[in-house]
């Protein structure tokens, strides 16, 4: 008799959406091994970056998704106070202390493999560093996309002001700030290599796995294996089992026989990327650019990072143009991946549209959506909008990656022979 292998997992977790994909490459990869293992998982969650009134709301949703998929042994969750005291020791501790600080956080010494969305952002950073020695994972974002470090989804591109020509004292002032400088480095190395302070390593990926690896023009950089996008559709339809069926059931009677528009937000101004009130104006006006029907009952599907006040102004802003509004507020449909609720609430048993509805999405969850289902959306903002109201620093990266989300669509539609509308003015 063959003994078996234990394997113990660290899978990190930093949303919903995230967690299906990782789980879905967990089930993968235990396929493709075909090995006699015992798999010890580990689940933590951290840098949620949701509003602070609803983090540990969010938080605790994540680990009952968990729950329903597979067997934990332990399921942490790190709370952003607890990273910014590892932060603030950061200068004035060893390495070995701040990792141990790390492993008695997480309640584990070492692990045989660690699960990523990515090895940039400091808590990600913090560990691959603590854990190392472990075979390093990528799942990427979304539904398993790989976003880099210079990524225009996440970065603004601020304009640095030109230099003008130098007087005498600012000559004198730059050479002055440059020995400054040129000082604190050298004790700065000095203390790193007596391990006085932490500094953490960029470490590579062992391997990455994507359902669609380059679809928005960033080539990984670690070697990758395609994930069949069947794993992804399962663990979404295992979720199924969170969307309430009762509220299901109510939710399609309020639009039975009615013409409905979906519009899927994202947390854009909570990032800082576009003011408070002119996210609200940009979904209006995105909106009113497209042709409603008369009776056209509005769906809002939160970002799980959206701050639910703005959803409620962003409600009654639009509350002239649609003739019902229904908001998926509650914490399991607030919080859940768009698509398990999609699955339940607008397919039939053998996975065929029951409706004819209108999806309108800002963010890769359009890519999600023609991928899985075939289901076309119309992509936003558009130009005019996004160049007009969204923080200048901002308004470049936006645009590419509005472009590129288009572009993505497109491709996929190549594939599937169906069509998708842009949300452009």
């Amino acid at each position: 008799m063959t003994n078996s292998q234990r394997v113990r997992r660290i899978v990190t977790c930093q949303g919903s959406i995230q967690l299906v994909t990782a789980l879905s490459v967990l089930r993968y990869r235990e396929q493709q091994h075909n090995q006699n293992c015992i798999y010890e998982n580990n689940l933590v969650i951290y840098d949620l970056y949701a509003p602070e009134s609803q983090i540990d709301e969010f938080a605790a949703f994540i680990k009952k998704m968990a729950q329903k998929l597979t067997d934990w042994q332990s399921i942490t969750y790190i709370k952003s106070e607890q990273i910014n005291d590892i932060v603030n020791k950061l200068n004035s501790s060893s390495p070995a202390n701040i990792f141990q600080m790390v492993r008695s956080l997480v309640g584990i010494e070492s692990a045989d493999e660690i699960y990523l969305s990515r090895n940039w952002q400091f808590s990600n950073q913090l560990f691959i560093n603590v854990y190392q020695s472990a075979e390093k994972i990528c799942y990427g974002d979304s539904i398993g996309l790989y976003f880099s470090s210079t990524s225009k989804a996440f970065f603004g591109t601020g304009n640095q002001p030109k230099e003008n020509s130098l007087t005498l004292p600012k000559v004198i002032f730059k050479r002055l700030s440059w020995c400054k400088d040129k000082t604190s480095s050298i004790k700065e190395f000095v203390r790193e290599k007596l391990e006085l302070k932490t500094v953490l390593g960029t470490i590579d990926f062992d391997a990455g796995y994507f359902v669609l690896p380059d679809i928005l023009d960033e080539v990984p950089p670690m070697p990758t294996i395609k994930l069949d996008k069947s794993f992804i559709l399962d663990t979404f339809e295992k979720l199924g089992i969170l969307a309430d069926s009762n509220y299901i059931t109510h939710f399609q009677e309020k639009i039975t026989g009615l013409p409905v528009v979906v519009l899927l937000t994202s947390n854009l101004s909570e990032a800082t990327r576009i003011s408070f009130n002119n996210e609200i104006f940009a979904y209006r006006e995105f909106l009113l650019s497209q042709k409603i029907e008369q009776n056209t009952v509005l769906v809002i599907k939160p970002h799980p990072r959206d701050n639910i006040n703005k959803i409620e102004k962003l409600k009654h802003n639009l509350s002239d143009i649609f003739s019902k509004i229904v908001v998926l507020s509650e914490p399991e449909m607030f919080y859940i991946p768009f698509e398990i609720f999609f699955l339940k609430a607008f397919f039939s048993r053998d996975l065929k549209l029951k409706d004819n509805i209108r999806i309108f999405a800002v963010s890769s969850a359009c890519i999600s959506l023609k991928l899985l289902f075939s289901v076309p959306s119309v992509v936003g903002f558009g130009d005019e909008i996004t160049t007009r109201l969204f923080n200048e620093n901002f308004v470049d990266g936006r645009l590419a990656h509005e472009h590129a989300l288009r572009a993505a669509v497109e491709n996929l539609e190549t594939k599937n022979g169906s069509t998708t509308t842009t949300g452009q003015n």
